[in-house]
């Protein structure tokens, strides 16, 4: 009697209670919530998409004499970022791990994206006059700057090692070709191509590091980090030479990336002056 209960009874049980739970959750539901999470990345994307097609087609046009679009299009991604912002805010799902723990959806995450939401509406209403009388006629600069925005985003919500790179790696490519956007200029070109050689070795330098860390740990997501390394003491938790590795290069890699060595260089600069102060104020007295 045991024999059949373990054997047939039990295993039937749980096949007639998997069958009511797929009877009675709507899986259809979950991915409508995913959507929704979703939905100020998605209407941002769309509208990039609509702006490239429709300045493709106005600017390239005889019938319309060639006409400039620079100052419309600044007024139509202002309108889009405000949109986006409204969506963001109305959010209604306050916590919510999308697609295997990649992303993560909480009011942190909300409140870091309407600061960038709004910083970027700024930067774009605060360069439009500049951007006239520089005479840059290139409809690319808002369509970059608001892919740029698509990356931050992405990046705020991000909850694994590759979706985190992944995000980074799309807002530094807009970064790169912004820097370089004044064609007349060779300060430009020369400052593109610096940034996208740094840039370039920092994303190197990134994906070596998380490449150590999958290796040392056999996960990239920041729960399963979580679960790894919090509460652990030194004497509990042996960090090995291949996780140190990791750390350090990812370290320097966002360390390049936010261009802390130019900071660090100034900072050195000052002090050096500060130091031969005194010297010069009391040469000046003497005199």
């Amino acid at each position: 009697m045991d024999f059949l209960l373990v054997n047939y009874i039990l295993p039937r049980l749980d096949l007639i209670e998997l069958f009511n739970l797929n009877q009675f959750m709507d899986f259809a539901l979950l991915q409508q919530n995913y959507f929704k999470m979703f939905l100020p990345e998605v209407f941002l994307s769309t509208s990039i998409f609509i702006l490239c097609l429709h300045a493709s087609l106005i600017v390239t046009s005889r019938h319309l004499s060639y006409p400039l679009v620079m100052q419309s299009f600044g007024k139509l991604s202002v309108l889009i970022l405000f949109l986006t912002f409204l969506l963001v805010n109305n959010n209604a799902i306050l916590f919510m791990l999308t697609y295997q723990n990649t992303f993560i959806f909480d009011i942190l995450s909300s409140n870091v994206k309407q600061i960038i939401l709004i910083g970027a509406l700024f930067c774009i209403i605060i360069s439009e006059n500049n951007l006239i009388k520089q005479q840059i006629n290139n409809f690319e600069y808002f369509l970059l700057v608001l892919s740029a925005v698509l990356g931050l985003l992405f990046l705020v919500s991000s909850y694994d090692m590759l979706s985190l790179y992944l995000a980074i790696e799309m807002q530094s490519l807009c970064l790169y070709v912004l820097a370089a956007a004044k064609k007349d200029s060779s300060f430009s070109t020369e400052a593109g191509l610096k940034y996208f050689i740094l840039g370039s070795f920092s994303s190197a330098l990134l994906l070596f590091g998380i490449s150590f860390l999958y290796g040392s740990t056999g996960t990239t997501n920041f729960d399963n980090f979580h679960l790894l390394f919090a509460g652990s003491d030194g004497e509990t938790l042996q960090i090995t030479h291949s996780v140190e590795i990791a750390l350090i290069c990812i370290m320097g890699a966002f360390f390049l990336k936010l261009r802390l060595h130019l900071f660090i260089c100034g900072l050195l600069m000052f002090m050096k002056v500060l130091q031969q102060a005194p010297q010069f104020f009391l040469q000046l007295f003497l005199k």
